[in-house]
């Protein structure tokens, strides 16, 4: 008992300082993300093996970070109608699961967890890591094209979602730990843990960042990182064979890396029209039970990848072999058709993970997008390297980096992290200027309206995590002329001083306008008046022409701050331009009735 106070009182005390309580989050968050990769990334192989490649025959080259750089064969007597079974059966056993049990687990996993963070208050279900971790492996391993990096990124969000709520956090410090998880899980299967900590502020607004959430990522992607690489190792995901030099070593490299931003740019708002006008197609098919539409969409993929395996699974593997320069592997031919092939290949993937992914499976778009990107660049550099000699000194490796990383930090709307990604991955530097230009120009080329996570919005400003932080207050959204009084009290000025007097005294207030002829002349203020002298003689005699007044455009705040420097309290609502012309006052309790009126207008609407 008094042990179990103890350690409360403890973590009580680390809580209560910023510095305490997300060290401590961004700790647990990361052990969570790495371990959470660790075990996705576990029965992901399984799976493969058990279920694909047991089923079908075929073995899928690996990436870099398992199995080196070397070289593949496609198998020879592979099942290859089974091809389609194996990725259907996926599709039953993870729609199954999903609409099942956790709904909100379909799809690609970090946008579910955008969306948390900006209009659910960063609240994620328990079961929601457990259930992604097992519909996405089972996508993935039977074949599905999908990533992993989501879906790990949902697990580890949805952990600082449970981990916020069982330390009683606020809403606010809930999405922080939401947004860090997001870094965390990518930072750690990707081994990237500087881009995902850098993700995590980035990939939540099309236009602007969370930075509060930078600190606590980080740290969360370290220990995720470290973990998650103790085990699987402290590699690249992809090996640059130690025979290819990269770098940037010539300005004229530029226009290279240019065209590629171009390509990409445009290849970026096709792989985001194709996956969202797929997903609709799904979503508007109402007869067909939710669960039932993964299975139909990995039918359709799986018939595509009996011709073109390429498309089959998270593809890092395909891209190692590229990098490896392994191309006879994918065509061996005439450089116009083999640059065609490549970009039947970038088509047919995206149009296979559109299928896997929007037909409501689980799994990422990150994979597939790197992929996707890859062979693009492919198809570029093919045209490149045959028709312009003066590229001459521009390698594959090289167009395949910037290529892919230029085509996923486009479309993610994360070009800053998507870039450092990139150097990470492949454990240098040496590209970060043409990494720079392609991205850039791919995310501009691109646009703003074209986003592969739809839950994103453009700025804080739009998020209604901020809404607080940027909503103006009630007061400056009710005008003057709507709470103004407009049977206000009034005298001419050739009333007597005494009739005046009256006038205010009626109005239980301590001022008054004096209007002739409708148009406005001047005021007088009872605390101005010798009530124990001559009131007898008339109103202009002791009228002040230095009136207190407020537009009718104007609003109560602004009416209430000038109120605090008037002493009649009592404001003349005129025309912004003639201020003779009178069409009301007001005062303090004008303001206050305007102002209650809006707070039961609205409660009104919530109700309804």
């Amino acid at each position: 008992m008094i042990l179990r106070q103890t350690l409360h009182n403890i973590l009580r005390k680390i809580l209560s300082t910023t510095t305490g309580k997300w060290t401590l989050l961004g700790i647990v968050i990361g052990i969570v993300a790495g371990f959470g990769a660790l075990a996705l990334y576990s029965a992901i192989d399984l799976i493969t093996i058990y279920l694909f490649q047991n089923l079908t025959g075929f073995t899928l080259p690996r990436s870099g970070i398992v199995s080196g750089t070397s070289l593949y064969s496609f198998p020879t007597n592979y099942k290859f109608y089974l091809i389609p079974v194996s990725i259907v059966i996926g599709g039953i056993i993870s729609g199954f699961i999903i609409f099942k049990f956790a709904p909100e687990a379909e799809g690609h996993g970090t946008d579910a967890a955008i969306d948390a963070f900006h209009n659910k208050q960063g609240k994620i279900r328990k079961r929601i890591p457990l259930v992604k971790t097992v519909a996405s492996a089972i996508t993935i391993g039977s074949g599905g094209s999908a990533g992993r990096e989501g879906p790990t990124a949902q697990i580890a969000a949805g952990f600082g979602s449970m981990i916020s709520d069982v330390f009683g956090l606020s809403d606010k410090d809930r999405r922080i730990a939401v947004a860090a998880g997001i870094g965390a899980g990518i930072g750690s299967i990707f081994l990237a843990p500087l881009g995902g900590a850098i993700l995590s502020t980035e990939i939540l607004y099309r236009r602007d960042f969370e930075v509060e959430a930078l600190i606590p990522a980080i740290i969360a992607s370290v220990v995720g990182y470290s973990i998650f690489g103790y085990f699987v190792g402290y590699k690249t995901i992809f090996d640059i064979p130690i025979t290819t030099t990269i770098g940037f070593f010539h300005p004229t490299a530029l226009l290279a890396y240019l065209i590629i931003g171009i390509a990409t740019g445009l290849g970026g708002i096709f792989y985001v029209k194709t996956f969202y006008g797929i997903q609709g197609f799904f979503n508007r098919r109402k007869k067909i039970p939710k669960m039932v539409k993964p299975a139909i969409g990995a039918l359709i993929m799986g018939l595509m990848a009996i011709k073109f395996p390429e498309v089959i699974g998270l593809g890092y593997g395909w891209v190692q072999q590229l990098l490896d320069e392994n191309f006879n592997l994918f065509y061996n031919g005439f450089w116009l058709y083999a640059s065609m092939f490549f970009l039947l290949l970038f088509i047919l993937k995206v149009v296979a993970t559109s299928l896997t992914v929007g037909s409501g499976g689980s799994g990422g778009v990150f994979a597939p997008g790197i992929v996707s990107g890859a062979f693009l660049g492919v198809a570029i550099f093919i045209p490149f390297h045959a028709l312009l000699p003066v590229f001459s000194f521009l390698n594959f490796a090289e167009f395949i980096i910037v290529s892919m990383i230029a085509f996923f930090g486009g479309i993610s709307k994360a070009p800053i992290a998507i870039i450092i990604m990139g150097t990470e991955m492949t454990g240098s530097y040496a590209l970060f200027i043409p990494l720079m230009l392609a991205t850039t120009v791919s995310y501009f080329i691109s646009g703003n309206k074209y986003s592969i996570y739809r839950s994103q919005v453009n700025t804080r400003r739009d998020s209604p995590a901020h809404s607080y932080e940027y909503e103006n207050p009630i007061m400056d959204k009710i005008s003057v002329f709507d709470a103004m009084k407009r049977d206000f009290i009034n005298v001419p000025s050739n009333a007597t001083i005494k009739e005046a007097v009256s006038k205010v005294r009626e109005s239980k207030t301590k001022s008054i306008m004096i209007v002739d002829n409708g148009k406005l002349v001047g005021y007088l203020s009872i605390e101005n008046i010798d009530l124990n002298g001559d009131i007898s003689g008339p109103v202009s005699s002791v009228m002040s022409t230095e009136i207190p007044i407020i537009s009718k455009d104007e609003n109560i705040h602004e009416a209430l701050d000038k109120l605090t420097r008037e002493p009649g309290g009592k404001l003349a609502v005129v025309d912004s331009k003639d201020h003779t012309m009178i069409f009301g006052t007001v005062g303090f309790a004008e303001i206050a009735d305007a102002y209650n009126r809006e707070i039961r207008r609205r409660k009104a609407l919530l109700k309804d």
